[in-house]
């Protein structure tokens, strides 16, 4: 488990990790995609189960960041001294399927996003969200967080309070103040 993440976020570019620490369902997601890969790696090839499993990965990996640029479609090994192979480099982007059916992995995206904004700002009203992230319909907006909802208790992932939001905001905050007083000047 700590090996998959270790990688996971050795994994990340830089422009998706301040997102990722600052947004703890994001983050709870992209944790639960790494364990349900690492669990489709050990399953027989054609299998039952491992559809199974990557029919999920397929719904959890909708709701992450956008598709990968295609230059992020690309792994690179890692190796250590004796020029063994202890992991891969890939985008936390790169999907397992390329092809969805129905609406755009970025309607999904927009879905977790707004259900974020809702959780750190409880006093937004789901009309408000929905012309924020561009949805025609508040009652669409609403329909589509109730799957997601769904989906996240089916895969066993809590849904954050506002408190955790704040909280890795400012873990987030203190670590890259702490990072910017310790950098030497230039």
């Amino acid at each position: 488990m700590v090996l998959v993440i270790q990688i996971a976020i050795m994994e990340v570019s830089m422009f998706d990790l301040p997102y990722l620490v600052t947004h703890p369902l994001a983050g709870s997601i992209y944790k639960r995609h790494a364990e349900l890969m690492d669990q489709v790696k050990g399953m027989a090839v054609g299998s039952g189960d491992r559809k199974a499993a990557e029919r999920r990965i397929s719904i959890l990996e909708q709701y992450r960041l956008p598709k990968p640029f295609p230059a992020e479609q690309t792994t690179a090994p890692i190796m250590d001294e004796s020029g063994m192979v202890i992991a891969e480099e890939s985008s936390l982007r790169r999907r397992l399927t390329t092809v969805h059916p129905g609406r755009p992995e970025e309607f999904r995206i927009k879905v977790r996003a707004a259900l974020e904004e809702k959780i750190v700002h409880p006093e937004r009203t789901w009309r408000e969200l929905s012309q924020q992230f561009g949805f025609n319909n508040h009652k669409d907006l609403e329909r589509q967080v109730r799957l997601l909802k769904k989906m996240l208790q089916k895969e066993g992932i809590e849904i954050p309070t506002s408190a955790d939001y704040q909280a890795a905001q400012e873990a987030f905050d203190r670590g890259l103040a702490q990072l910017h007083s310790t950098t030497p000047p230039e």
